[in-house]
């Protein structure tokens, strides 16, 4: 690693004395690197690790150094750059780095938990990212949670406890004493008591500090620190209130908001006005039917016409440019790493096994610190395949296994709620099991909140397919996709408009998440709900140019669940808002009330009529019904038959606009075909109609893991290449 005196030729100077920078002292000497080196070694040699940088290890010495000398720190495994410090500075130096208060690292090496070269280059990563040493340590596999525990009790001076040895914990009265998200805010547990004390473990007693006079007085006691592992906090405190966060993740939204959960269908005023509603069509039909069905014809060709007009106002900015937030790379590789946030990823897993290890690998590969990663993995207790599958893999220190109680509902969202609860980043975004997203998308995210107005709540990431040529209908499925997300969703955008959120992607700051609710567990489409909710809160939603790449369904039956579950949410989501129609366009505002409407409620409405138009009109061409006839007047039919072809004609056409800007020039062929998709679409929207009046918040499970490599090839945007 080192060179010989003759080869380094003269050493630069360096001075090793603290010096004021802008009315702050500033050490040049790292006591985690003068570690590395005895204090008696140091003076003797007159050789002093002292910092890390880009170049390496940075090594003062008072003469050109020896062999003696350069056998000192010849273990280190980084380039050495040798530098000429006067004797008096590097003796000063040394006693002041090594004869005081040892530091985290230095601790780490004195206990032998880490070795000296492991904590130098977790210091060298520290200068350059940022993050504890601690953490990086973790990181790095050569500290566990323990380790830091038990190095923090020597370095803070309390002593240290083992948690899970102590167990069970079964004293209520202990935790009852502060509320239960103190305990999980603050990281720790009341583990023992008696008449005048009270022990409690943290994972930092250090910071637990701050709130140690307000616990002392709400106890009438005096309160003995302890450390204990991160994560044996986070078992002791699930042991513990277990069934607490199991209401919390049902019940937290319909506490907080009754008017907005999903927990019933429908309210007693909508099922009566329903019941009207359907009385007062038949009596109409009854006694007046081709008055009433002509009434009818004209309401549907009005709303057609009415979506159609809307959803290309719509469109009109997109299609003329890019409006959601451009980062550009250089935005990002601006960004300083050191002061990137805690970042929590949610991942709901339930018979995932088969793509796991993929999902593990997207992961692992996102461009962001690792210490900073706060990967939720959400299984549920009784899907034992699952959890075997991800017990036998070697995922890094940043992922951990939640593991949700078996209980109803058994949805998406409530196990989000669940990992919420749990999260510790300042953001917070939800990824599917399938998921591969771009590795500067995290990064891409928070440039773009640190720049927006602190009204934005979400920003959305775009969503694609990486097995968009396996067949037909992962073709058209991809063609959906680039409609909504590159021009649907801008345009709402543009407009200032709701919102729906997609499944995926969403990047959320956990604070404004947790003052709405959360998702709704007993909503199917809760990321459309949650925009919706975050809108009706004065917060507004923002678009990034970052993909996610997907699996596109490939099976048709798999495919139809997955659709009429969105079908049936959005519908849900639909009946939820309009409760109080009166209150939600006060919240909405006229603008907001009306694309509402047209996006929440026209789009599966549409997919409704056109069965029925299919039939109506197959049934008048084979039998020449004068009732049906005398629904399409001559001005109904030719304005029906325009609006149909003007329709189909258009929105294909904006299919191709849509692939024609994310260069999907091999799909154009499906646009032009795209009414066919259509018709499918239809036959899921009515089986989620039928199924909501049923199982109203039944999740149809999405199988994934059907796509062959062979058939396909992943956006070469993924840098993945295909499938492992």
């Amino acid at each position: 690693m080192s060179r010989s005196a003759a080869e380094m030729g003269p050493l630069p100077w360096i001075r090793l004395a603290p010096r004021s920078r802008f009315g702050r002292v500033v050490d040049p000497v790292w006591p985690e690197a003068a570690a590395l080196v005895a204090l008696q070694d140091a003076v003797r040699l007159g050789v002093l690790p002292f910092a890390v940088s880009a170049q390496g290890l940075l090594v003062a010495s008072v003469d050109e150094p020896g062999e003696e000398a350069r056998e000192l720190v010849a273990d280190v495994r980084m380039r050495l750059v040798w530098m000429r410090a006067s004797r008096d500075e590097l003796e000063t130096a040394a006693y002041r780095a090594l004869g005081g208060r040892l530091r985290f690292g230095q601790w780490a090496v004195r206990l032998r938990r880490a070795s000296p070269s492991e904590v130098v280059a977790a210091l060298g990563s520290q200068a350059r990212s940022g993050g504890k040493t601690g953490d990086l340590l973790v990181g790095a596999g050569a500290l566990t949670s323990r380790d830091v525990a038990e190095i923090l009790a020597r370095q803070q001076a309390v002593p240290f406890v083992d948690l899970l040895a102590e167990g069970p914990f079964s004293r209520p009265e202990l935790f009852a004493l502060m509320p239960e998200g103190f305990w999980r805010h603050e990281q720790a547990v009341p583990f023992a008591g008696s008449g005048k004390r009270l022990y409690v473990a943290a994972e930092d007693p250090a910071r637990f500090k701050r709130v140690l006079e307000r616990l002392e007085l709400r106890a009438g006691r005096e309160v003995r620190l302890f450390a204990c592992g991160r994560r044996d906090v986070e078992r002791v405190l699930e042991q513990h209130y277990r069934g607490e966060y199991l209401r919390q993740s049902r019940e937290a939204l319909l506490d907080a908001n009754p008017q907005d959960s999903a927990v019933r269908l429908l309210t007693r005023r909508q099922a009566t006005l329903a019941i009207i509603a359907v009385g007062l069509l038949a009596l109409g039909l009854w006694r007046a039917t081709s008055e009433v069905l002509l009434a009818l014809s004209i309401a549907v060709q009005a709303t057609y016409l009415a979506l159609l007009t809307f959803k290309l106002w719509l469109v009109r900015r997109p299609t003329s440019g890019i409006v959601e937030r451009y980062v550009s790379d250089a935005e990002v590789a601006g960004l300083d790493a050191r002061r990137l946030p805690m970042y929590t990823i949610l991942v709901p897993l339930r018979d995932e096994a088969a793509v796991l290890p993929q999902l593990a690998g997207a992961l692992d590969r996102l461009d962001y610190p690792h210490d900073r990663l706060d990967i939720k993995l959400l299984l549920e207790e009784d899907d034992h395949e699952t959890l075997a599958a991800a017990r036998a893999l070697k995922l890094p220190a940043c992922f951990e296994m939640v593991v949700l109680p078996d209980a109803q509902p058994r949805t998406k969202p409530k196990a989000c709620n669940y990992g919420l609860l749990h999260a510790r980043g300042e953001y917070v975004v939800i990824y599917d099991a399938e998921d591969m997203p771009e590795p500067d998308q995290l990064k891409k995210a928070v440039a773009a909140f640190r720049t927006a107005d602190s009204r934005v709540a979400c920003v959305q990431a775009k969503l694609s397919y990486y097995n968009r040529l396996q067949n037909s209908l992962t073709r058209w499925f991809t063609v959906e996709y680039a409609m909504w997300f590159d021009l649907m969703l801008p345009g709402l955008q543009a407009a200032g408009l709701p919102i729906p959120l997609g499944g995926t992607s969403n990047h959320l700051r956990v604070a404004a998440l947790r003052q709405v609710g959360g998702w709704d567990p007993y909503n199917v489409t809760e990321d459309a709900d949650l925009g919706i909710r975050l809108y009706k809160a004065g917060y507004q939603t923002l678009l990034i140019n970052s993909d996610t790449f997907e699996e596109a369904n490939a099976e048709f039956v798999n495919w139809v669940r997955q659709r009429s579950r969105w079908v049936k949410g959005y519908v849900q989501t639909w009946l939820v808002h309009m409760r109080r129609p009166g209150r939600l366009r006060q919240e909405l505002g006229w603008r907001g009330f009306a694309g509402f409407q047209a996006m929440i409620l026209g789009t599966p409405l549409t997919f409704l009529l056109n069965p029925v138009l299919w039939l109506v009109t197959t049934a008048w061409f084979l039998t020449a019904a004068g009732a049906i006839q005398a629904m399409f007047p001559t001005w109904v039919y030719y304005t029906g038959m325009l609006t149909m072809l003007s329709g189909n004609f258009t929105f294909a056409y904006l299919n191709m606009i849509a692939l024609a800007r994310r260069g999907e020039w091999d799909l154009m062929e499906s646009a032009a075909t795209s009414p066919l998709y259509w018709m499918l679409m239809s036959l899921a929207a009515w089986k989620g109609m039928l199924q909501l009046l049923t199982r109203p918040s039944h999740w149809e499970k999405t199988v994934h893991g059907l796509w062959r490599p062979q058939a396909t090839r992943a956006p070469s945007a993924v840098g993945h290449g295909t499938a492992d």
